[in-house]
């Protein structure tokens, strides 16, 4: 989004493509607006089953590539898709999480969905400010559900919950804070920059 430039991705088409690692082991990619899923299946291996191979905005894609060794046919029809069917847009979200008095708690799991669809599973091994989500977005009011896992040597704790943001045109700065009130409960409230 440089140069205060945009992009509205509300007309790209659903599309799923599919390609394979090895005969048993295939990716399944789905498109639409809110951005690219990756969905594994892999019985090549005892434990094999479904998987959930990640999520790029549409910014990430074309900055950075795509994942999960998409073949370059499939990823140059991507992106001749995407530009066909984008246009200037008026907004774009970037969404934090930041995990304040844990002391010896660090963020390892963090599980996030944007209006339904799955935008971030990962695990990490973050503490202070963890960047969730960066990319193009309708304005209007979008609702992100999350799930976070923080862990120490000798214990875990999670707190889930859902936040409704109202993005209004340009960019868009939310703040996800968790911290732990007198009780012992967790507790993630959403801060505007």
């Amino acid at each position: 989004m440089k140069d205060n430039i945009y992009w509205d991705y509300s007309n790209v088409p659903k599309r799923k493509w599919q390609w394979f690692f090895v005969e048993d082991h295939w990716m399944d990619l789905e498109v639409d607006e809110s951005g690219l899923t990756y969905y594994g299946t892999d019985w090549t291996s005892q434990s094999g089953g479904g998987y959930f191979g990640g999520f790029q905005t549409f910014e990430e894609f074309f900055k950075k590539g795509p994942i999960q060794k998409m073949p370059l046919e499939i990823a140059k029809e991507v992106r001749d898709i995407l530009k066909e069917h984008r246009k200037e847009g008026t907004a774009s979200t970037l969404l934090l999480h930041y995990t304040h008095g844990f002391e010896g708690f660090m963020l390892t799991g963090v599980f996030v969905h944007l209006d339904g669809s799955p935008i971030h599973v990962k695990e990490v091994k973050e503490t202070g400010k963890t960047l969730i989500y960066e990319g193009s977005i309708r304005p209007g009011e979008h609702n992100f559900s999350f799930v976070f896992v923080l862990k120490s040597d000798d214990s875990q704790k999670k707190v889930e919950g859902e936040v409704l943001v109202n993005v209004q045109p340009g960019t868009n700065r939310v703040l996800l804070k968790t911290r732990e009130d007198q009780s012992g409960i967790l507790l993630t409230n959403v801060l505007y920059q």
